[in-house]
């Protein structure tokens, strides 16, 4: 029986191979060999590539969170100094621009780095929108058009 270690191996080839599939055909037979691979094995493997499937999945989730917030705080990086963070923090949020900043910043709190929610991602999104209807700059609102069309 294959350990946990080395079925999470083999999802990674696997892994590995679907990333360079280009043709439906292709992808086809990938399923195959999916299918495959897991009739193979044993109720207890098959218990372990699960597991190691969604760790691997949370894994990836993880992963692409923390682009997006980089890709935000980039984003940010270019107007940070034109608007009052204060006030969206105050307005937009019910807190302070000290609890704004930490997210915008992936600053470590108690150990652990803080990060937007989804939800109060589209808050955020939602004040640049708001602050880019009401502004004249037009450095604010083609931040706000290119900003919304990368997070969207």
């Amino acid at each position: 029986m294959a350990n946990y270690d080395q079925l999470n191996q083999e999802l990674e080839t696997l892994k590995s191979k679907f990333m360079l599939l280009d043709t439906d055909e292709e992808r086809k037979a990938f399923r195959s060999e999916v299918t495959a691979f897991i009739d193979s094995k044993s109720d207890e493997e098959k218990q372990l590539v699960n597991e190691a499937f969604i760790a691997g999945a949370n894994d990836a989730c993880a992963r692409a969170d923390k682009l997006i917030d980089n890709v935000l705080r980039n984003k940010l990086d270019g107007i940070y100094e034109s608007i009052s963070w204060s006030y969206i923090a105050r307005t937009y949020f019910n807190k302070s621009r000290a609890w704004l900043s930490q997210r915008i910043n992936g600053l470590m709190i108690h150990g652990k780095e803080v990060q937007f929610t989804y939800e109060e991602k589209q808050t955020l999104l939602q004040a640049l929108r708001d602050i880019g209807k009401s502004c004249d700059l037009d450095r604010t609102r083609n931040f706000c058009r290119v900003f919304v069309f990368d997070l969207l």
